[in-house]
């Protein structure tokens, strides 16, 4: 290993720090803007090389203590060295920069607002999966290292919620006293392959699901008795004591109105997923519900919403709402008008938007039910639109349907056959992006508006840069829907060119 002196001066979308050796760019582990490390070279390739920090020389202004005891071997939080403030104006430059490199928007700094944190980024995660490995005497819960498939066995997260470390310590013991073996992924062997724990944030009803190579699982009755009592006793909080007050400032973002810190939680359904396949794919298609209905429910705008173990809802609550209020605000529905929200999963953005329709249509005497449709979600995940349905049912909205299929099949077939005439639509893509048949129909539909709201800026800029042919980027909004990782999500606004203010 050879011994160089960097100066860190950005980081790549991976979270790690990017210094330059002789014109080449060198990526660093664990070093942040501003550090000037002496860093020993891993390896080298034609256009890059990779790096460990040997010696912090001088720290950057930003770098904090990180508050997680296994930070630097967790790959879950990877700017953790990074004061908050400074994550935030991190993630704005790297949307910016994204836009004029891969979108070509040259006027991307003037586009692109200050990143929405939150005013406690802590405790956020409603959605947490740990992947499970060890032995039976001593079983590994935690999540994976940077980079690895090796597990990093901890006891506590402080950006999930607390109940879910209140559930793997339950699981800890229910390997050991019943002798359930760890998924060996290196064999195919074993059982236990991850936790999966949801909550709901507003209701606090709770789903627990065991991801399992095999269905033969002892002690389901024991389970569910200490999953019971685990979780109606722990006192979830939002605050980690460990990390300085003055780091986080105040007013980044307001707290959802919808939410409460005083919920009672409570086991609501116990699930068993089979996934029997050697692959890196989490989930099965088989799912066996051991307790309770086999869903939870959460709300968010005023909505109830049901979630079962395969739909896809977002895990930070409080930060969602801000996210989906901002889609709906800058599409602006009007009663008349007919809009498609494409990738919808569980009909969020969708019957938010029916509920705004619905009540406009109230609001000027005329009944919802003598108006066509207005709203179509599209999601490839018949579970998920079945969540839909029963959603738009319960929360009394009509101004919807929801259709099984891939958007972009669905959406060039429903326009060759003239079956649709959206006037805006809402799209929530995938960390892929969108299908070019999805892009290239988005263009030829005579669409007024286009909110684009997107969990990888790297595809967003990729395929605003092809909508570019029909649409003008009206504003970019980033929401931190993740703080203490590289990840950061956009709420993109676009219109028609010739019909642009």
């Amino acid at each position: 290993m050879s011994n160089f002196i960097l100066e860190i001066t950005d980081l790549n979308q991976q979270g790690q720090g990017v210094g330059r050796l002789d014109g080449q760019v060198v990526f660093v582990e664990g070093a942040i803007p501003g550090d000037a490390v002496r860093v020993d070279i891993l390896s080298r390739a034609r256009h890059y090389a990779v790096a460990t920090v040997a010696e912090l020389l001088r720290p950057s202004p930003d770098r904090v203590t990180p508050f997680c005891p296994v930070a630097e071997r967790c790959g879950g939080c990877a700017l953790q060295p990074m004061a908050y403030p400074a994550q935030l104006a991190h993630k704005r430059r790297h949307v910016v920069e994204l836009l004029q490199r891969i979108g070509r928007l040259p006027e991307a700094d003037a586009l692109v607002r200050p990143v929405l944190g939150m005013a406690e980024p802590f405790a956020y995660r409603c959605k947490i999966q740990f992947p499970i490995r060890g032995t039976v005497d001593q079983p590994e819960i935690g999540f994976y290292a940077r980079r690895s498939h090796d597990v990093v066995d901890s006891t506590t997260c402080a950006v999930g919620h607390p109940v879910g470390d209140r559930v793997r310590a339950v699981i800890r013991r229910y390997i050991q006293q019943f002798k359930v073996r760890p998924y060996d992924e290196a064999t195919h062997s074993g059982s236990l392959r991850h936790l999966v724990v949801r909550v709901g944030h507003s209701t606090g009803q709770v789903m627990v699901m065991l991801v399992s190579r095999t269905n033969d699982l002892p002690g389901r009755d024991w389970l569910k008795a200490e999953l019971t009592h685990a979780i109606a006793t722990s006192v979830p909080g939002p605050a980690c004591p460990a990390y300085p007050a003055s780091l986080v400032p105040s007013g980044l973002a307001a707290r959802s109105a919808s939410g409460s810190d005083a919920v009672e939680y409570a086991l609501t359904t116990l699930v068993l997923n089979l996934q029997p396949a050697r692959t890196n794919v989490i989930l099965g298609r088989q799912t066996e519900t051991w307790y309770g209905p086999g869903w939870i429910e959460d709300r968010l705008l005023g909505l109830t919403f049901r979630i079962s173990p395969l739909s896809f809802f977002q895990v930070n609550p409080r930060q969602t709402e801000v996210l989906y209020q901002l889609a709906i605000d800058r599409l602006a529905l009007k009663p008349g008008e007919t809009c498609l929200d494409l990738y919808c999963g569980t009909g969020t953005i969708a019957l938010a938007l029916a509920r705004s329709v619905q009540d406009q249509l109230a609001a000027s005497d005329t009944q919802a039910h003598d108006q066509p449709i207005r709203v179509t979600g599209v999601e490839s995940v018949a579970p998920a639109i079945a969540d839909a349905r029963i959603n738009a049912a319960q929360n009394g909205l009509e101004a919807v349907e929801f259709v099984v299929a891939e958007a972009e099949t669905w959406l060039p077939d429903a326009v060759a056959r003239g079956a649709i005439h959206p006037t805006a639509a809402v799209i929530d893509p995938p960390r892929r992006g969108c299908d070019d048949a999805l892009l290239a129909t988005l263009t030829q539909i005579q669409l007024e508006r286009l909110v684009y709201v997107s969990c990888n800026p790297a595809t967003l800029a990729r395929d605003l840069e092809r909508l570019s042919a029909a649409y003008s980027v009206v504003s970019v909004q980033p929401v931190d829907l993740f703080p203490w990782t590289d990840s950061v999500e956009c709420v993109c606004l676009l219109v028609r060119r010739e019909i642009k203010q």
